[in-house]
């Protein structure tokens, strides 16, 4: 009968040790990587005000699903001292819609930035969460000329924090309790 326990104790110490391996690869990250591309740095000869923006055409459509991870984006660009980029949330869309070269007729004074915008400095950081997003951009104010801006993303995927958190919980409790199956009379002599 022991030999049974002890094979079936097997069951959830194998799933605790899972769950424990699952946050283990999340620390490190399911998938990552980088993607290059171009956009317009726009021209911008006033005042910051008054100069319109750029918009991607298309949403961004974050899944509900990823409310279980963490997905996190880092955005640079090589003119950062001529122009500006940030993430706004798409219903922008329709009160300042993009034409079809991208341009609208909205400042950037328009808009509540998710992340980035005229006013930050360096990389933008932003954590993508369930919803709609579209990719706002613009002149420094002095920019003068239309040129090509190299964009970099690297963008990683990890588990939601309160996730690692539950299946750590679940994978020690897991293998105690194989291992406690396995092992009776260790913990019997222990409480005695």
């Amino acid at each position: 009968m022991s030999i049974m326990v002890r094979v079936m104790s097997l069951l959830p110490f194998a799933t605790g040790s899972l769950c424990l391996l699952l946050v283990l690869v999340s620390y490190f990250g399911f998938a990552s990587g980088t993607i290059d591309d171009e956009i317009p740095a726009l021209p911008c000869v006033g005042d910051q005000d008054e100069c319109v923006t750029g918009m991607s055409e298309s949403d961004l459509d974050v899944p509900t699903a990823f409310f279980l991870l963490d997905v996190h984006l880092e955005i640079s660009m090589e003119l950062e001292d001529e122009a500006w980029i940030g993430i706004v949330d798409s219903k922008y869309a329709k009160s300042c819609p993009p034409g079809d070269t991208g341009l609208t007729n909205c400042t950037a004074s328009d808009y509540e930035f998710l992340a980035g915008g005229p006013d930050h400095e360096g990389a933008i950081s932003h954590d993508l969460k369930p919803g709609s997003v579209r990719f706002v951009t613009g002149g420094d104010e002095g920019a003068i000329e239309l040129q090509d801006n190299a964009i970099t993303t690297d963008w990683s995927v990890h588990l939601a924090t309160w996730v690692e958190v539950i299946l750590v919980l679940a994978g020690l409790g897991l293998c105690a309790s194989g291992m406690h199956m396995a092992f009776p009379m260790v913990a019997k002599a222990r409480k005695d």
